[in-house]
């Protein structure tokens, strides 16, 4: 997987830090691992060293955990699913 700048399309870059703050709600919900996910699946962000454009890209290890962060999501929807059919909720 090739990543390239959506701007001038080279793929001359280097990764930068994310600004903002990690949220708190996946650490609620799932605990310390899976807000590691969650962190570890978002988009990278990168600038170009060609045109100077700030963008965030998938890369593959992001995509891999991304995979992992909906499959989370998909359980725990299934197993809430369960219980309302159950009666037990």
């Amino acid at each position: 997987m090739k990543i390239k700048c959506p701007s001038c399309g080279q793929s001359g870059f280097h990764q930068l830090a994310r600004r903002e703050y990690p949220p708190m709600a996946p650490q609620i919900v799932g605990g310390i691992a899976m807000s590691f996910v969650y962190q570890l699946s978002r988009k990278g962000r990168f600038h170009c060293d060609k045109c100077g454009e700030i963008f965030y890209s998938h890369t593959i290890g992001s995509r891999f955990w991304f995979a992992l962060w909906t499959l989370f999501w998909l359980l725990l929807a299934w197993a809430i699913l369960r219980l309302v059919i159950a009666g037990n909720l």
